[in-house]
C-alpha cells in the first residue's frame, strides 16, 4: 500500500491540476485573481515600473533549495509575484523604452487557455483546430502582403530572428538545392547580404547555420537615417556571385525601429531577376518586417478622403511608410511579430513565404505540403521546434479579430501622433530631436549637457573627452528620469531606451542619445505634454548639479544598455 505521504502528496497534485470533469475550471482565475491582488502596485499611474527599480532579490534566498515536499501554492505565488517586481509596464505612459507589446485581456485570455489545455501544434491530432487557425492567418496575412493568398505559406514561431533562420536556410535550399542534406562542406561558403541598418542578429544567425557570422556581407548606406540604394545591394551581390560565392538571401529592412527605414524591395527583386539571368536561382529575399508590418493595414487607405480624419502631419508619415512597406508585395518572404505593435503577449511571430513550396524544403518532405483530414497533419518537416505551443497562434487569431483593420489604423496613427507631441515639446527643454526625418513611431534625443557642445552635429566632431563628458552625462539622466539614481527618489520614473553608440563622431568615438517610443493606446496629449514637461524639469534639476568631471558624473562607468 502506499504511504501516507504518498497518498496525501497524489491528492493535493490532483487538487491543483484541471480535475477530469473540469468542474474546478474556476480555480484558475482564482489563482489569477490570488496573485493580482499580491502584485506589487505601481507608485503612480505614469510610472514605467511595476512597483520599484531596482528590485529587491533577497526574497529569492528563501527559495534556493527545492522544497522536499510540496509548498503551499500561496507562498509559491508570492514568489512569481515578487519576480515581477520592477517589471516595465507596457500600457503606462512613462514606459517610452522600445516598442513593447500592449497586449489585449483577450489575447491574454488566448494564451492563457492555450497554456491551460497545453496544444502542441506539431500536429493536429494534439492540438485541435489551432493549425486550421494558424493556416487561416497564413492566408490572411498574405492577403494583407498583396501575395496570392491561397499559395502562401507560413509558421508561427519566438520572433524576428526566428524568421531570419528560416528565410536563410530556405534561400540556402534554393542557392544549393543538395545543402540540406549534404551540408556545406565543399565549394565556397554562400553569403547573405543584409543592409547597414539592419537587425544585428543577421550575423547572429549565419553563425548559428554554419555560415559563420562573417558570411554576413552588411551594405553601406548613404546615411545613417536613409535605406540603402537598390544599386548598392545589386553592386554586392553581383561582386559575389562574380567570385563564385553563392547568396543564399538577401535580408532588406521592412521598418527599423528606431528611424524606420524601409529598403526598396522592388528594385532589389527586380535586379536579382536580371542578374540571376545565367544561374539556376535568383538570390532568396527575405523582408525583415517585424516591426513594420502593421503599417500594411494602411496599404488600401483612402488617403484623400481620409475618413479617420487623422491629422495632416500623421497622415503623411502613415502615407510614406505604408507605401514602402507594400513593396513586400515583391519580397519571397517576411516576419509579422504580432509581439510588437500587435496586441499580443511574448511570444507571437508569423514566418510568412510568397510560395508555400519553398517551406517544405527545409527537410526535403515530398509529402509535407500535402494537407490531409484533421489528424493525418504534421509540421515538423518545415518547423524549427517540435514542441511547439499553441499561445502565440491564439494570441494572434484574438488580435487580429479583436482589432480589426480599423483598430490597428487608429492605434498606428495615435502612437505615430503621440511622438511628434513628444516631438513639439522635448527641444523647449533642452533635449535636440536627432532623427527629424523619420516617419515612424520613436524619435531620438540627444540632451545638451551643460558646459558642452551645443548641439549633436557639433559632438561630433569634439574630442574624445568632450564626447565621454557628454556620454556620462546622457546615461545620468536616463538613470535619474528612470529612477535608477540611488541617491535621487523620482515619483513617477519615465524610463526611455538609452543608446550608447548611437552614431560615431569624427574620431571615431560613440556618441549616446536617448530613444523615446510612445507606444501605449493610454497616452493622449494633456498626458504627453505632462511627462514632457517633467522631463524638463528633471533635466534642469539636473543640470544644476552637474560639473563635468567632478561631482556625480565623475565615477559613473559607461556601460552599454541593450537595445
Amino acid at each position: 500500500m502506499p504511504s501516507r505521504d504518498f497518498v496525501e502528496t497524489l491528492t493535493e497534485l490532483r487538487h491543483r491540476t484541471l480535475h477530469p470533469t473540469e468542474h474546478n475550471r474556476g480555480q484558475l482565475p482564482e489563482r489569477i485573481s490570488h496573485a493580482l491582488r499580491v502584485l506589487a502596485a505601481p507608485s503612480h499611474p505614469d510610472s514605467a515600473w511595476l512597483g520599484t527599480a531596482p528590485p529587491d532579490l533577497g526574497w529569492l534566498r528563501e527559495f534556493e533549495t527545492v522544497p522536499e515536499r510540496m509548498s503551499d501554492p500561496d507562498l509559491v505565488l508570492r514568489g512569481v509575484t515578487a519576480g515581477l517586481g520592477a517589471q516595465l509596464r507596457a500600457h503606462a505612459p512613462g514606459n517610452l523604452f522600445n516598442i513593447f507589446p500592449v497586449p489585449l485581456f483577450d489575447t491574454v485570455t488566448a494564451a492563457t487557455l492555450a497554456q491551460l489545455y497545453t496544444p502542441n501544434t506539431l500536429w493536429d491530432l494534439l492540438s485541435g483546430g489551432t493549425l486550421e487557425i494558424e493556416r487561416q492567418l497564413v492566408r490572411q496575412l498574405a492577403e494583407l502582403a498583396g501575395w496570392p493568398r491561397d499559395g502562401a505559406g507560413g509558421t508561427f514561431s519566438f520572433g524576428g530572428k526566428a524568421g531570419l533562420m528560416y528565410a536563410v536556410r530556405i534561400g540556402l535550399n534554393r542557392c544549393l538545392p543538395e545543402s540540406g542534406r549534404r551540408g556545406l562542406a565543399g565549394g565556397p561558403a554562400p553569403a547573405v547580404v543584409t543592409t547597414e541598418h539592419n537587425h544585428d542578429s543577421v550575423e547572429s544567425v549565419c553563425a548559428i547555420l554554419g555560415l559563420g557570422s562573417q558570411a554576413c556581407v552588411r551594405v553601406p548606406t548613404p546615411a545613417r537615417d536613409s535605406a540603402a540604394t537598390a544599386e548598392r545591394v545589386l553592386t554586392a551581390v553581383a561582386d559575389l556571385l562574380d567570385r563564385g560565392t553563392p547568396v543564399a538571401c538577401v535580408v532588406l529592412s521592412g521598418g527599423s525601429i528606431m528611424d524606420h527605414i524601409v529598403d526598396p524591395v522592388g528594385p532589389v527583386a527586380a535586379g536579382l531577376t536580371r542578374l540571376s539571368g545565367s544561374l539556376p536561382y535568383r538570390p532568396y529575399v527575405h523582408f525583415d518586417t517585424a516591426h513594420g508590418w502593421p503599417w500594411l493595414f494602411f496599404r488600401d487607405y483612402d488617403f484623400p478622403g481620409n475618413p479617420l480624419e487623422i491629422d495632416p502631419v500623421t497622415l503623411g508619415a502613415l502615407r510614406e511608410v505604408s507605401g514602402q512597406v507594400a513593396e513586400v508585395a515583391w519580397a519571397d518572404s517576411m516576419t509579422a511579430d504580432f509581439h510588437k505593435a500587435g496586441f499580443c503577449p511574448y511570444p507571437s511571430s508569423a514566418f510568412l513565404v510568397r510560395n508555400a513550396a519553398e517551406l517544405h524544403t527545409l527537410q526535403e518532405d515530398p509529402h509535407g505540403a500535402e494537407w490531409r483530414p484533421w489528424g493525418g497533419n504534421l509540421v515538423l518537416h518545415h518547423t524549427i521546434e517540435h514542441s511547439r505551443g499553441a499561445a502565440g497562434i491564439l494570441s494572434a487569431f484574438a488580435a487580429l479579430h479583436s482589432v480589426g483593420t480599423t483598430g490597428f489604423r487608429v492605434h498606428l496613427a495615435h502612437v505615430t501622433a503621440m511622438n511628434n507631441v513628444f516631438r513639439a515639446h522635448l527641444p523647449r527643454s533642452g533635449y535636440e530631436l536627432v532623427n527629424p526625418t523619420s516617419p515612424g513611431v520613436a524619435s531620438v534625443f540627444w540632451p545638451v549637457a551643460p558646459g558642452g557642445p551645443p548641439t549633436f552635429a557639433e559632438l561630433g566632431g569634439a574630442e574624445p573627452l568632450l564626447v565621454d563628458d557628454a556620454n556620462r552625462y546622457t546615461q545620468a539622466l536616463y538613470q535619474r528620469l528612470a529612477g535608477l539614481d540611488p541617491q535621487h527618489e523620482v515619483t513617477a520614473p519615465i524610463v526611455l531606451g538609452f543608446l550608447p553608440a548611437y552614431r560615431h563622431g569624427a574620431h571615431g568615438h560613440p556618441m549616446s542619445a536617448l530613444r523615446l517610443l510612445p507606444n501605449s493606446p493610454h497616452h493622449d496629449e494633456v498626458t504627453v505634454a505632462a511627462i514632457a514637461d517633467r522631463m524638463g524639469t528633471v533635466k534642469a534639476e539636473f543640470d544644476r548639479s552637474v560639473t563635468s568631471r567632478t561631482g556625480p558624473l565623475a565615477g559613473l562607468r559607461l556601460r552599454h544598455v541593450p537595445e
